[in-house]
């Protein structure tokens, strides 16, 4: 099921925030190495999980599997205070929505992964057109933008610079109703192909089991 949902109200689901803060940590300090801070509890959380966040995430009786983080550029921007090189092109941003921490669980299967952040799409985009949020920007991985795009959410890249391991991208996102048609067609379409293959490979399982 999809949420959007602030600060206040992610407190209040205490297992939904824990599995969430901690995938964010395993995702961003354990496989990525990136030397962010984590709390006593091992929990990710940075200066811009405040009252200003809202988090779009996709959860299951209440366990995190996939989200990210909106946030008015207005009242603070990480990609300003972190990625200046980046941001040269992105001042006109300002009075935009930035969306940071793009994190799905871990322990999901390749269709599972793939179905979770089809569902964070559409709800994000669901979501932005419901509140009038016109456009979202962030920095992300090429590999984080070919997934978006591949799920049916084109962004336009607004500037690169090299990282560390791999280089960062400046992209922008417009929400829309082709876009949110794009994503469920997407999506629809791959679970026939797997419904499919699934079809396929049943007769060759019970053979083995007989």
């Amino acid at each position: 099921m999809f949420l959007a949902i602030d600060s206040a109200g992610l407190a209040a689901c205490r297992g939904l925030r824990r599995s969430m803060f901690a995938h964010r940590a395993g995702q961003f300090v354990g496989r990525h190495g990136w030397p962010l801070r984590l709390d006593a509890q091992g929990l990710e959380i940075d200066e811009y999980d405040d009252e200003a966040a809202t988090y779009c995430m996709v959860e299951d009786e209440g366990r995190h599997r996939a989200s990210a983080r909106l946030r008015p550029a207005a009242t603070g921007c990480m990609v300003e205070d972190h990625f200046p090189a980046l941001w040269l092109r992105g001042r006109s941003l300002r009075r935009e929505v930035e969306i940071s921490r793009f994190c799905a669980a871990p322990g999901l299967g390749p269709d599972e992964r793939l179905t979770a952040v089809s569902d964070l799409l559409l709800g994000l985009c669901r979501h932005c057109q419901r509140n009038d949020i016109g456009s979202i920007f962030g920095v992300v991985f090429p590999s984080v933008a070919r997934v978006i795009r591949q799920a049916g959410w084109a962004g336009k890249v607004l500037n690169e610079a090299r990282g560390a391991d791999e280089n960062l991208m400046l992209v922008q996102w417009t929400p829309s109703e082709l876009v949110a048609w794009a994503i469920q067609e997407r999506r629809e379409l791959r679970e026939e192909i797997w419904a499919r293959r699934r079809e396929v490979a049943e007769p060759a399982r019970r053979q083995l089991v007989a």
